[in-house]
């Protein structure tokens, strides 16, 4: 691939580097505290009294709320200004985390959570949209790398954070400790962050945001609660696709429709999603059942199998930074092509051996740091600045069910197989990737199949 000879950095474009600062800090808070509280539990439920069910509800609810409220957060952002709603989201957080850091009832603390569920998808609708819509070609993929990294390594980062605070200065730190981070991201949004909005005006159509809402909350609550409660899981899944069926069959009768359904058709959108989905899946599959098998294995605390995950975590911001730099020699198809296939030999060394874990999580977060940020760029790259806040929406859907579906579905696999479900598990996984990096040329020998006895 040939590259342009750049001309020297102006102060307009430092300001837009500058820029990245408070939107990544954004970014960094809401993964740590998806994360965080996983390693924390145990503190959490002695303290408050939690029952199983009220636990599960506390773990849950955050990305429940998240999914459930990107679609209508991209939809005010692309309204009223996406500056604004990254703001509203940071200042979410720092008061929604000083009053779950006092918190004396488990209520309050899972409905505090579930608030900023609805806080993070204002951050993460604002954030991705923003970097749609002012940065272009390759300063784009720098920019969604810087992203990607930040998000993988808040995620790998958290339950290494949440049980160091839970076993020193106690799990309230957790949520105190991120209130003067989103105080800070609060002024630097202010001071540093261009606003950008639609071109045309919105349209409010209440069926369809109500559906959207409830379809992407009864699809997140399926997914985590399949193993749990696989017939209420059923139950509630039948919903989320009645829901969204009716959701896509709206969306292609209205002239403004909240998500334009036609954006999936557009070259390269469809399978960019898919190797989200995949990706994203098997990064966060991988960390829970290794930090599962660490604890259950090897003996380990919750904070030295967090510590044991920071190989990926590394790996993860590592990928993102490398992504742009691949792409001075390799076409982004062939880059994430490559990186997936790093990714599905790293899970299946995992499946060889589960306890040797330095190499292959390292070869699993590379994997993810690339795909996950030249798959999200393509989808920016493929539509129109106006089509920003829908398609950082869509994107960022597609992170938060990837991870969901990953677990869903390994983690099935590791309960329900005797012995060696771990191993089974990961070994699924690495085949999912490694058909979804081979599956592009798949289809091409197909169709050049199809030409030939034609």
């Amino acid at each position: 691939m040939t590259v342009n000879t750049s001309p020297a950095p102006t102060r307009s474009s430092l300001h837009r580097w500058w820029a990245m600062l408070p939107l990544l800090l954004g970014i960094l808070i809401g993964a740590l505290a998806i994360s965080s509280v996983a390693t924390a539990l145990p503190a959490i439920r002695s303290e408050l009294h939690f029952s199983d069910t009220e636990v599960l509800w506390l773990v849950d609810i955050y990305s429940l709320t998240l999914a459930a409220t990107l679609i209508l957060a991209a939809r005010i952002g692309d309204a009223f200004g996406r500056k604004r709603i990254v703001l509203i989201g940071l200042a979410g957080f720092a008061v929604l985390n000083a009053i779950g850091g006092v918190a004396t009832s488990g209520l309050v603390l899972i409905i505090v959570r579930a608030l900023l569920g609805t806080a993070e998808a204002f951050v993460i609708a604002g954030v991705v949209a923003t970097i749609g819509a002012h940065y272009q070609a390759r300063q784009r993929v720098l920019a969604y790398g810087l992203w990607t990294a930040t998000f993988g390594a808040g995620s790998a980062l958290g339950p290494v954070v949440g049980g160091l605070l839970a076993d020193g200065p106690g799990w309230r730190w957790l949520l105190l400790g991120a209130v003067p981070l989103a105080v800070l991201a609060v002024v630097l949004t202010v001071w540093l962050v261009p606003d950008s909005r639609a071109a045309r005006s919105q349209a409010w159509d209440v069926p369809s945001i109500v559906m959207s809402i409830v379809a992407l909350g009864a699809l997140v609550y399926a997914l985590h609660e399949a193993l749990a409660s696989p017939l209420v899981a059923g139950a509630v899944g039948v919903v989320a696709v009645i829901g969204l069926i009716f959701f896509v069959t709206r969306q292609r009768r209205l002239a403004d429709p909240l998500i334009d359904v036609g954006l999936f058709a557009a070259p390269g959108f469809s399978t960019a999603i898919s190797r989200i989905l995949i990706s994203s899946g098997a990064s966060s599959a991988s960390v829970v059942l290794i930090s599962l098998h660490l604890q259950d294995a090897s003996g380990m605390t919750a904070a030295e199998a967090g510590l044991m995950l920071l190989p990926q975590a590394a790996a993860i911001v590592a990928g993102g930074v490398l992504a742009p730099v691949l792409l001075r020699r390799l076409r982004s198809g062939t880059a994430t092509m490559l990186a997936l296939l790093l990714q599905a030999v790293g899970l299946g060394m995992l499946a060889l051996n589960p306890a040797a874990v330095l190499v292959p999580l390292a070869f699993i977060g590379l994997g993810f740091g690339v795909a996950g940020t030249l798959a999200a760029t393509t989808l920016f790259d493929v539509t129109t600045v106006d089509h920003a806040g829908q398609v950082g929406a869509i994107q960022e859907v597609g992170f938060a069910l990837g991870g969901g579906l990953g677990i869903a579905v390994l983690g099935t696999i590791a309960a329900v197989v005797e012995p060696g479900g771990v191993v089974a598990a990961i070994a699924t996984g690495a085949v999912i990737v490694l058909l979804a990096a081979a599956a592009p040329y798949l289809g091409r020998g197909r169709a050049r199949a199809g030409r030939n006895s034609a």
